[in-house]
C-alpha cells in the first residue's frame, strides 16, 4: 500500500519514502498530486494536460504526460498498465484505491461523523491542502472547496456539541468553522452559544461585533435577524440567570455596546430594543 500526503508538505510513502523534491521535478509531482485529489476516478489526459499547463497546454502535452507517469512510476518503484497503483485506464489514468491511500480520503470521511470524528479530522490537518503548489489555480480551488468542507462540517459539529452540553468542544469546533468561512453566522452563532456556555460571554459578544463589522466593511451588508436576536439575548443573560458581572468584564461590554450602537444604531430596530437595552445596562455594575 502507498500512503500519498496532500495535507501539509506532500510525500509519498511505499517501498520508498520521497517528498516533494524527490518526484522528478514540478509537473510530475503536480501530476501526481492532481490524481491523488481525484483517487480512485479515472482522469482523462486532456484534462490532466489542461491543469497541469493552466489550461494552455503545448504542442506534444500528451507525449510528456506519458513520459512523467513513466518517471513517477519508475521513482516509486511501480510496474505499468492497469494493474499499477497509478492505473492506465482508458484514454486516462487513476490512482487506485487499492494500492493507494490519500490522507485527505481519511480526513474527509472523518469530518462526515460526530463530533468527536470530526475533532480527530482536524487532529490530522498540520497544514494547508497542497502546501507545495501556492499558486496552481487547480490547487487553490482544492482548498477553496476543502475550507468549505471543514467549515460545514465543524459548524454541524460544534450545533450537535452545544445540544449536548460540551460548550468546550463546540467553541473550538465553531472557531475553526470561523477561521475557515469567515462570513458564516450560523458559526459565529454557535461560537457564540459554546462561548457563553464556558461562561466568557464578553468573549461571544466580541466575536459578534468583529463578525458585524467585517460584514459591514467588506460586503456592505448587516448581520441577519437571527444572529442580531442571539447579541440581543447574550446582553440579557445577566438579568435571567442572576448573575453578576465583574468590573472588567462591565468595561468590555459596554465598549463593545457603543462600538456596536455607534456603527449600527437601529441594531434594536423591530425588537424590544429600548428594553432589552435598559436591562443589560442595568446588569452591569458601575465602572467610574
Amino acid at each position: 500500500m502507498i500512503g500519498v500526503t496532500l495535507l501539509g508538505q506532500m510525500s509519498v510513502d511505499g517501498a520508498v519514502r520521497l517528498g516533494a523534491a524527490d518526484l522528478g521535478g514540478v509537473k510530475p509531482r503536480q501530476l501526481l498530486e492532481l490524481l491523488a485529489l481525484e483517487h480512485g476516478h479515472p482522469v482523462p489526459k486532456e484534462a490532466l494536460a489542461d491543469r497541469l499547463w493552466e489550461q494552455r497546454p503545448p504542442s506534444g502535452c500528451i507525449t510528456t504526460l506519458e513520459s512523467y507517469v513513466c518517471l513517477l512510476r519508475r521513482k516509486l518503484r511501480l510496474p505499468a498498465g492497469r494493474h499499477s497503483a497509478i492505473a492506465t485506464s482508458h484514454g486516462g489514468y487513476l490512482l487506485d484505491p487499492e494500492h493507494v491511500r490519500v490522507d485527505l480520503d481519511d480526513v474527509r470521511r472523518l469530518l462526515e461523523g460526530d463530533a468527536a470524528s470530526v475533532l480527530q479530522g482536524l487532529d490530522r490537518i498540520p497544514g494547508d491542502l497542497l502546501a507545495d503548489e501556492p499558486y496552481a489555480s487547480w490547487a487553490e480551488e482544492a482548498r477553496t472547496s476543502f475550507a468549505d468542507l471543514l467549515a460545514t462540517s465543524c459548524t454541524r459539529a460544534a450545533r450537535e456539541a452545544n445540544a449536548a452540553g460540551d460548550h468546550a468542544t463546540a467553541v473550538r469546533l465553531a472557531t475553526e468553522a470561523t477561521r475557515r468561512a469567515t462570513f458564516s453566522e450560523p458559526a459565529l452563532r454557535e461560537l457564540m452559544r459554546g462561548l457563553v456556555g464556558i461562561g466568557d460571554r464578553t468573549a461571544a459578544l466580541r466575536a459578534y461585533e468583529e463578525m458585524r463589522s467585517r460584514v459591514a466593511v467588506d460586503l456592505g451588508l448587516d448581520v441577519d435577524a437571527e444572529t442580531r436576536s442571539l447579541f440581543l439575548d447574550t446582553l440579557q443573560q445577566d438579568r435571567s440567570t442572576g448573575r453578576d458581572c465583574d468590573r472588567a468584564e462591565a468595561s468590555a461590554l459596554v465598549r463593545l455596546l457603543r462600538s456596536t450602537l455607534d456603527s449600527n444604531p437601529e441594531v434594536l430596530t423591530g425588537m424590544p430594543g429600548s428594553l432589552a437595552l435598559v436591562r443589560a445596562l442595568r446588569a452591569l455594575p458601575a465602572t467610574g
